[in-house]
């Protein structure tokens, strides 16, 4: 059992306690808040049936105290909801009314609102955002990705600017989903300019992160028949992963690859044979030097 495992029990014993004792008072505030704390415990250690009957069970002391006049604090129903959600997005099923609950609230959360601080508002801005864009929810997704970029909008840390980073590269999957391409563009570029005072200040974290949205915006570019946009967001991103695979950083070559091909494609609609050329033969070396070294492991393992 690691460091993080033991955490968790003992934080399962302690709010255990919490629930048990609190339990016999009969509905409050407070037990709402520890039924929270420990479902979110318990979805953390991946027991999601127990964890989805105590956030159920706070869900409904709240909505008794709020039909009797006692409004709840925004981070514990936002908290209980997008958690619930995050549940049954991980059981594969609909996850639009719990996080459409948490939507209602999102408004009035604040980094100083129960079970949250700063940073735990963008990660479950994050990760309800992700979840509903896999649901096919994007509208709703841009919702949460809003509210992370409004609370990060004076912050200049590296974490903070690495994680705006990230929303505006989800905020524009959630318009290329729409198929609104200029929307998508705008936002892949404010991730793009992000990214590249990242790198420039040394505080970037995952140089992939940079890519996407560079590789994104190619694509939006490629679907408005903006070929030399296309063909020059391609050749920035060929460069990036180049220096990538310089210093042992790229896992997947494979993309790098797909690049030059598609390089080697614009190139060769816009008569540039020459230049077309030069991309496939670096296609082609890299796809043989990544088969010789797939053939020299299969080797080694005998």
């Amino acid at each position: 059992m690691d460091v993080s495992d033991v955490r968790l029990e003992k934080a399962l014993n302690e709010y255990n306690s919490t629930v048990n004792m609190l339990e016999s008072n009969g509905p409050s505030a407070e037990l709402a808040d520890a039924y929270v704390n420990r479902g979110c415990v318990l979805y953390m250690m991946g027991y999601y049936t127990s964890a989805a009957e105590d956030l159920l069970n706070a869900s409904e002391i709240m909505e008794d105290l709020e039909s009797k006049g006692t409004m709840v604090d925004a981070g514990t129903y936002v908290k209980a909801h997008a958690t619930l959600g995050a549940i049954l997005f991980e059981q594969n099923s609909d996850v639009s009314e719990e996080y459409g609950y948490a939507l209602s609230r999102l408004d009035s959360l604040r980094v100083d609102s129960k079970h949250f601080d700063k940073a735990g508002i963008i990660r479950m801005c994050i990760e309800s955002a992700e979840n509903l864009l896999d649901s096919e929810y994007a509208e709703e997704a841009v919702q949460f990705i809003d509210k992370g970029i409004d609370i990060l909008r004076n912050s200049f840390d590296d974490w903070s600017r690495n994680r705006l980073m990230e929303l505006n590269t989800l905020k524009g999957e959630c318009f290329f989903a729409d198929g609104d391409m200029r929307s998508a563009m705008e936002c892949y570029s404010e991730a793009i300019t992000v990214g590249t005072d990242l790198i420039d200040d040394s505080g970037i974290e995952n140089m992939e992160e940079v890519v996407v949205p560079i590789i994104s915006r190619s694509q939006c570019e490629s679907e408005l028949g903006l070929t030399d946009m296309y063909l020059s967001d391609v050749e920035l991103a060929i460069k990036l992963l180049e220096e990538m695979l310089k210093i042992n950083k790229l896992e997947d070559p494979d993309v790098l690859i797909n690049l030059h091909q598609d390089a080697a494609s614009a190139l060769m609609s816009m008569g540039k044979v020459h230049e077309a050329e030069a991309h496939l033969m670096s296609a082609i070396t890299m796809g043989v030097n990544g088969a010789k070294d797939y053939i020299m492991n299969q080797t080694n393992n005998y």
